[in-house]
């Protein structure tokens, strides 16, 4: 039986993510809000009959609900789900991480945060069936400059997440702090 991953956020910076994790023989559900983006994940993978869409806003907390239950119903329980979701929607991880545990199996969840994160102690979801780890995305410098991690070298560090069992992974850097890039609103 293969085994499931759900991937949140994956129509971007996680594309790849969702392609390596259908390329490692699990059956991957891509879960976000445009379904046109969610088909270029599908359709750019060498294993797009491994890749699964599911088309849900996840600030929509009571429709978040149902989906991930008929998601469970219909698919089974998952065995790895990697989660970027934005602070606009506080209760779309525990609700995700009550709705997966349901079934009383142990799953690992990697939590995709930005950068803020190194400043906030780790908060584990309260789930006995729920092992936790957090991945925070930092920067990179190179002598007096700093830029925000690529695409892929966000996938890279999520995918070599994956692989490792750390609690905690920082992909690029995240001191010193004051050189952090500035937030860009293009």
């Amino acid at each position: 039986m293969a085994q499931e991953a759900l991937v949140i956020g994956a129509s971007g910076m996680l594309t790849e993510v969702s392609r390596w994790l259908a390329h490692q023989d699990y059956q991957v559900t891509v879960l976000g809000r445009d379904s046109g983006k969610l088909g270029h994940v599908r359709d750019g993978s060498t294993h797009p009959e491994s890749i699964h869409l599911l088309s849900q806003d996840y600030h929509q907390t009571d429709s978040l609900r149902q989906a991930i239950a008929d998601l469970v119903e219909k698919r089974g329980p998952m065995d790895v789900v990697v989660a970027w979701i934005h602070s606009t929607a506080p209760h779309a991880l525990p609700v995700i991480v009550e709705e997966l545990s349901r079934p009383e199996k142990r799953w690992q969840l990697l939590h995709v945060c930005g950068s803020a994160a190194w400043k906030n102690p780790m908060t584990e979801p309260r789930s006995e069936f729920c092992m936790y780890r957090r991945v925070i995305l930092g920067f990179t410098c190179a002598g007096e400059h700093a830029r925000w991690l690529t695409n892929d070298e966000i996938a890279a560090g999520v995918i070599d997440a994956l692989q490792a069992k750390e609690r905690q992974i920082i992909v690029g850097q995240v001191e010193p702090w004051e050189k952090r890039p500035a937030y860009s609103s293009i």
